[in-house]
This record gives structure tokens, C-alpha cells and sequence, in this order.
């Protein structure tokens, strides 16, 4: 709700302003904001490779944002310089033109700035707003946009132009339904997952239409569509930016693979074939989390999409993951649908092995033991702003110990990291925010420090805070699995993960007390971890009784 009204509120405002400007400057504003977006959405594609080499998540949006307000800033003074009068209306009609002008300037504006954020690496709600409210409204396009829907005037305008315009590679051709397309790109497993996918990742060795007998023996609902079956093969990659994942398994939700045909629709995948022998249907909030498989001797996800599509229509461009294409047009085959071997598909469970955890620690307050598991390691860009928040409050800490201002010239109390380890901590923090990852060992005890009191007490209070209202929502969006130790400190039965790092959080807090435990460990393919979490593996330890 909270971006509806800033998006109204700047639509009202503008107009009435462009109301007392004149109706030439209002005009000129709305043919600069048109031109800006047109060729923003034009060229945006095309012009993020060198972001896309880098940061594939961000290329689009920040392509798109830099490209509009570059052109309209150009165009505005271009204007300003070559046209030096205006026209001369009655008071009141030119108000009423300069405010209608000014009104589909906003959206334009609006619109196109909307746009570009939608294109981001964000959440899918943004500032409360959620255009699609479940994945059944997605999966049946019953949007719920924002007040005038500016973005979705925008969108048409570009269908416009670019029909017109842009021949057989039109914007609109390969981007029909833009705005579910954005939305469902950042529909991911995870809020932290990657939302793009390196395009030289991606390969389509087969795609095309399965045959009645192949879709009655695998038992594919129809419905009297036609099915096509579109086989995708994503290579691991070899080093940043050029990878599909970072952590040990391939995650993408079935809103992330969409079908664009060249009757002007898109379409999600109904589901896939396991080991591409039996279909298995989905729904779009079906998490896809799958290992990596050696295939041709390359680590690669290997999956049979099966889409249903209309009987006079033809599959166009497959997308996954924002970034990656393949044309279908030229890739479409005429060869029979082979499965692979068994092997070489993603174990589907991917969870197929197991974890064990103990905790051994003495005083163990009643109040219940927490544990999370939480890919080791995260992208800094994820915590930038909670890192800067705790490097300032480090920094000013160290200064006031340096300078002796009271409390902190006692900063070495029980329980509390002494004024070396701010010092330390304060340089790590800086440290980190120059890297592109870093283990949660590294960033945990420099947020948890940040927190240091002027006593034991303090300290206890600002740490329990902290962690409750801003640790664990950002944890919660990384984490796998969350459990809870019974007495002695373990688990009633293992968890089911797939291969990969993990660190295991574990914490407790009281009135009187705040602990909290992290251990790394590596999850094997088919095995079983066993793992003691013991005293020396505490990141903070603070209460009252010490």
C-alpha cells in the first residue's frame, strides 16, 4: 500500500505542477518522457553486457533506469535550448492543458521508473505492493496493479512503437505480457537466490511437440492443447560472474522457465518429466532445487520442460532466469524425443542426504534452543546496508574509546569484546564490504559485535533486539532448514538436505541470557553428516550471571 500512495500522490502533484508551467513546456516534457522510455526499452537488452559480465542480476534494470533518465535529461535540455517561447493560452485553459500533458508525463515517468525496479533483484512485494497476490493470480494472469497503472500504460505504449517500428524483432513480439514476465522473474525459491542466469549457460538441444502416443504413455493432461516439450541444459560455469549458482545445487522456480510463442502469449511450464520418463506436474511456487549432474563431462541441470500451448500457435523464444534465451524458431528440431540416462538427470528429491546435530553446552537456559540451516556464505550486495549500519557503529565506538569519553573508556567488561576486538571487528567490516562473498563465520561476529553495550547488561539487551528484529529476518529469507533441539541439545531425527556447504545457526535467548552457536559443515551426496556443535563454536556468549 505504501508504494501506491508515493505513485499517486506523485502523478496528482506533477500534473497540478505542470498545470502552472505552460502548456509547450508540458507538451515538450511529455515528448521527451516518451522518446526516453521508447528507446530505453529499445536498447536496454542490447546495451547491459557490460553490466551482464559482472552482475547478471542487475543488468537489465540498471541498464534500463541509466538509459531513461540519461535520454530524458538530454532530450529536456535539448528543448530548453532550442525552443525559447511558449504558447500564450486564456489562464484557465492553459492550466487544463498544461495539467493533462503534465498527467500522462507522470505516467510516463512513473511508469517507466516502475518498470525498471520491477526489473531488479528485489523481493516480490515491493514497499507492500505485490502485483500478483498468489501464484495461482500469476499462473492466471489476474494482476492486481498498481492505482492508474502507470507501468502498464507504459508497457502499451512500447507495444505500440514497437509494433509499428521495430519490424519482426518488435519489443512486444518477444516480451508480450511484460509486467508478469518481470514479476515472474523474481519469483524465486529465495529472496537470495540468484535472479539471472548467464546466457552462454544455457543450451536447447531439443525442443518441439511430443506425439499422442508419447503424451497418452506419459499420462500428460492435454486438454486439448498442444504439448510441447522444450529439454534445457545449464552448465555450472567456472568462476563469477559466470555461473549458474554459487552453493552446490541449481534453484529456480517454474515461473523462472516461461515459453514465448509467436501468437503473443507466454507460457509456464505445466511440468517436467522425472528422468524424462514420468511427468510430473507443477505449480508455479513449486520450488526446483536440483544437483548437478556430470553430463558429456560437464556439471550440468538437465530438465524435459513440457509446456501446453494452442494448437495453432508456435513455440517463439524460452527464457529462464531473466537473462538466459534460446530462439526456438531456429531451434526447433525434427527428431524423436529420446530420454537421457537416469544419471544424467538432477536427483529429484534434491534432499537425499541427511544431517545430525548436537549441541554440547553447560547452563542451558529453559528457553527453547533454535537452530537454522543456512547456505555457507552469502553475496555482500545482500547485506551491504545492515554491514554499513554496523561498520559506522564500530567506527564511532573505536572513536570514543580512542578519545576517552566516557562509558567507553571501560570498554573491557566480562562478557563483552574488549576494545581490540572492536578495533578488529571495525576493520573487518570495511574489509568485507570490498568482497563480492563472504562466509557468515566472517560477517556474523562483526554485525553481533556492533552491538556492544557500555555494560553486561546493555550489551544483553541490544543483542537480543538486534537479533530478533534484524538478524533473523534477514537470516530467514537465506535459510534451508529450521529446527528445534529437544533437551539434550539434539535433533528428534536428522534433517534431508541436498549436497552442499551449510552452516548450522544455533541460538537461545532469555531475560538473563543471549547465546548463539555457528558451525560449518558440507553436506555429501548421499551421506550422512554428523556434526557437535561444542562451547568454542559460540559467537557470543553474554548474561548476566557472568
Amino acid at each position: 500500500m505504501i508504494l501506491q500512495f508515493i505513485v499517486l500522490l506523485f502523478i496528482i502533484l506533477f500534473a497540478l505542477y505542470m498545470a502552472n508551467e505552460g502548456p509547450l513546456s508540458a507538451l515538450l516534457l511529455l515528448c521527451a518522457s516518451f522518446f526516453a522510455s521508447a528507446l530505453a526499452m529499445g536498447v536496454y537488452q542490447s546495451w547491459s553486457k557490460p553490466i551482464l559480465n559482472h552482475r547478471p542480476d542487475f543488468a537489465y534494470g540498471v541498464t534500463f533506469l541509466l538509459v531513461f533518465f540519461l535520454a530524458f535529461s538530454l532530450i529536456r535540455t535539448a528543448f530548453d535550448y532550442l525552443v525559447r517561447g511558449d504558447v500564450e493560452l486564456p489562464l484557465w485553459p492553459g492550466r487544463i492543458v498544461g495539467g493533462v500533458f503534465g498527467f500522462f508525463t507522470a505516467m510516463i515517468l512513473i511508469g517507466s521508473v516502475m518498470v525498471g525496479v520491477q526489473m531488479l533483484p528485489l523481493p516480490s512485494s515491493i514497499l507492500g505492493y505485490s502485483r500478483y497476490s498468489t501464484a495461482q493470480d500469476l499462473a492466471s494472469n489476474s494482476p492486481s496493479g498498481l492505482w492508474l497503472d502507470p507501468d502498464g500504460f507504459v508497457t502499451s505504449l512500447w507495444g505500440l512503437v514497437s509494433g509499428r517500428s521495430l519490424g519482426e524483432h518488435s519489443f512486444s513480439k518477444y516480451n508480450p505480457e511484460p509486467l508478469r514476465q518481470f514479476y515472474a522473474d523474481r519469483y524465486t525459491v529465495q529472496y537470495a537466490g540468484a535472479k539471472a542466469l548467464p546466457p552462454s549457460l544455457l543450451h536447447v538441444p531439443f525442443a518441439g511437440p511430443l506425439p499422442v502416443g508419447m503424451i497418452k504413455r506419459y499420462g500428460i493432461p492435454a486438454a486439448g492443447k498442444q504439448v510441447i516439450l522444450v529439454r534445457t541444459e545449464v552448465n555450472h560455469g567456472s568462476a563469477q560472474p559466470n555461473i549458474s549458482s554459487d552453493q552446490g545445487y541449481f534453484r529456480l522456480t517454474p515461473a523462472e522457465v516461461q515459453l514465448v510463442t509467436t501468437g503473443g502469449g507466454m507460457y509456464f511450464p505445466s511440468g517436467y518429466l522425472e528422468d524424462g520418463r514420468h511427468y510430473t506436474p507443477l505449480k508455479l511456487n513449486d520450488p526446483m532445487v536440483d544437483d548437478y549432474r556430470t553430463v558429456h563431462g560437464h556439471r550440468r541441470v538437465v530438465q524435459d520442460w513440457v509446456f501446453l500451448i494452442p494448437d495453432n500457435d508456435q513455440p517463439l523464444v524460452l527464457r529462464m532466469k531473466q537473462t538466459a534465451e534460446a530462439n526456438l524458431l531456429t531451434g526447433l528440431t525434427g527428431e524423436k524425443f529420446e530420454p537421457l540416462r537416469a544419471s544424467d538427470y538432477p536427483r529429484l528429491p534434491y534432499n537425499n542426504s541427511s544431517l545430525e546435530v548436537q549441541l554440547t553446552a553447560k547452563n542451558l537456559s529453559s528457553a527453547p534452543v533454535n537452530m537454522w540451516i543456512i547456505p555457507a556464505g552469502t553475496r555482500m550486495s545482500d547485506v551491504r546496508f545492515i554491514m554499513q549500519s554496523a561498520s559506522a557503529r564500530l567506527g564511532r565506538i573505536r572513536r570514543a574509546i580512542a578519545a576517552g569519553k566516557p562509558p567507553w573508556s571501560s570498554a573491557n567488561i566480562t562478557g563483552n569484546p574488549n576494545t581490540s576486538m572492536v578495533q578488529m571487528y571495525h576493520q573487518n567490516a570495511l574489509n568485507l564490504r570490498l568482497q563480492h562473498d563472504a562466509p557468515w563465520a566472517e560477517i556474523l561476529p562483526v554485525l553481533l559485535t556492533s552491538q556492544v553495550g557500555t555494560n553486561t547488561n546493555d550489551s544483553l539487551t541490544r543483542m537480543r533486539s538486534y537479533f530478533r528484529d534484524t538478524l533473523k529476518p534477514m537470516l530467514a529469507k537465506q535459510r534451508v532448514a529450521a529446527r528445534t533441539l529437544n533437551a539434550q541439545g539434539q535433533l528428534n531425527k536428522p534433517i534431508k538436505l541436498g549436497p552442499a556447504p551449510y552452516d548450522i545457526l544455533i541460538w537461545t535467548h532469555s531475560a538473563a541470557q543471549m547465546r548463539v552457536w555457528l558451525k560449518s559443515v558440507t553436506v555429501h551426496e548421499g551421506g550422512k553428516a554428523s556434526v557437535k556443535v561444542v562451547s568454542g563454536d559460540k559467537l557470543v556468549n553474554y548474561s548476566i550471571s557472568q
